[in-house]
């Protein structure tokens, strides 16, 4: 696979704020959104695997990398980034978005964003039970006293609900330092993310093609979202990426890629 040049953008949201986002390849454009506690960085991997088929657009979410922030924040202004960077797409574009980035995406589609086909991995919605609940104060505590590796050990058993020992291979991994950094950006995101609870509804009633992204080893809770959304959706596919939790795209860029790239071909 020959390696892909790529280009850094930025784009104005409605409310004025400048999003970043990396561009890379050439065919049928199709936009990335990214998690909570990472950047479109995460992403590269995935959109190398891409980019032989697809004009790829990774976004960084406001607050991070190569985006811009604003004093207000809702969902809403998430899915007006992203609708900025469809529009520059253009018609016909694929939108993926991962975990809370998944969120954003069904919201930019829910207020009319117009797109050719869904990607989803497992978005936190909180289907049962709140996603962070209670547990968000102390986090957020955490956060204000400039502890963000205390923020994210409470993060990784309330919200990721991960064991002890995946924690540990965590918090040991290359992925940490980041999400350390990053940690502040997620309490606004998760407060966000509890109130979704009364738009899960709205959200299965989009008739585009929707992919469901799921890690064989992922969390219950996220896993359950995803039969929630399996449930609902009208036109929808589902891929089990084996041996692989909420991370397949760092840890099995290839894998993800491909899943991805099977559903665009149908």
């Amino acid at each position: 696979m020959k390696t892909q040049r790529i280009s850094n953008h930025t784009v104005e949201s409605f409310d004025g704020t400048l999003i970043g986002f990396r561009k890379l390849g050439s065919g049928s454009p199709i936009v990335l959104v990214h998690g909570s506690i990472s950047t479109g960085e995460q992403w590269l991997a995935v959109a190398e695997q891409l980019a032989g088929a697809n004009t790829v657009y990774i976004m960084d979410r406001r607050g991070r990398g190569l985006s811009a922030d604003a004093d207000a924040y809702s969902l809403r202004n998430e899915a007006d980034d992203i609708k900025a960077v469809l529009n520059l797409a253009g018609e016909g574009s694929a939108l993926l978005g991962h975990s809370y980035g998944a969120i954003c995406a069904l919201e930019a589609v829910r207020t009319g964003a117009s797109v050719s086909s869904l990607v989803l991995y497992e978005p936190p919605l909180p289907v049962d039970a709140p996603t962070a609940g209670a547990a968000l104060q102390e986090y957020a505590a955490a956060v204000e006293e400039g502890n963000g590796d205390k923020a994210m050990r409470i993060a990784a058993a309330h919200f990721l609900r991960i064991s002890p020992d995946e924690t540990e291979a965590l918090a040991a991994s290359p992925l940490w330092p980041e999400m350390v950094e990053l940690s502040p950006t997620w309490t606004r995101e998760l407060s966000e993310i509890d109130r979704t609870n009364v738009l899960i509804r709205e959200y299965v009633e989009t008739d585009v093609p929707t992919l469901l992204l799921v890690g064989e080893a992922s969390p219950a809770h996220l896993v359950g979202a995803t039969r929630r959304l399996q449930q609902g959706l009208r036109d929808v596919t589902e891929s089990i990426l084996p041996g692989q939790g909420h991370m397949a795209h760092v840890l099995d860029p290839a894998g993800v890629a491909d899943a991805i790239k099977s559903f665009l071909r149908h």
